[in-house]
């Protein structure tokens, strides 16, 4: 029985190191800061299902709520945040900005689906782009944003699971006076 244990556990965990060592896709979208970029990591949305009453067999208030875990985005970025996005298989104007509420420890979707949501898709007359080595764009949305906190997200993306939830990159805008 011992030996049959530390097998499976070895097997783990040379499993774990295989999959550790698999090589990444290339990062896709990237902030300025300054005149140097920096890759943006994408979240997964996870998806809260409050229950709601069940009368009679008939489902009464059942929500769905997709948020992101963190009080605030790790990326901290002006009113007029300048990304670079190398889009593969999707379009340029497939990228909208959206913004996200907040409560006790996470930001969440005013809406429960993506699409139901307030965005600024990226194009032209809401964004100035520019051309970028490698088929890449540098957008920057033309209307300065207000403070508060917002994900850059791919629209066309299917979802990485069956609740619907999906990959976006996470940032937060601050006051002018707030930034150091």
């Amino acid at each position: 029985m011992k030996r049959l244990l530390s097998t499976l556990c070895l097997s783990l965990i040379m499993l774990v190191q295989m999959q550790a060592q698999m090589k990444q896709p290339p990062p896709t979208v990237f902030i300025f800061v300054g005149d140097s970029t920096f890759t943006m990591h994408a979240q997964t949305s996870q998806s809260e299902i409050k229950k709601g009453w069940d009368i009679q067999g008939i489902s009464v208030g059942r929500k769905i709520r997709r948020y992101f875990s963190g009080d605030k985005a790790h990326q901290v970025t002006g009113p007029q945040p300048r990304f670079a996005i190398y889009p593969t298989t999707q379009e340029l104007n497939d990228y909208a900005i959206v913004r996200l509420k907040r409560k006790r420890g996470c930001r969440y979707l005013p809406k429960t689906e993506l699409r139901d949501c307030e965005y600024t898709r990226v194009e032209l007359g809401l964004f100035r782009i520019e051309n970028l080595p490698q088929m890449g764009f540098a957008v920057t949305p033309l209307t300065p944003l207000p403070a508060g906190e917002y994900i850059l997200v791919d629209l066309s993306q299917q979802p990485v699971n069956a609740y619907g939830d999906f990959k976006a990159y996470g940032f937060s805008v601050e006051e002018p006076e707030n930034r150091k």
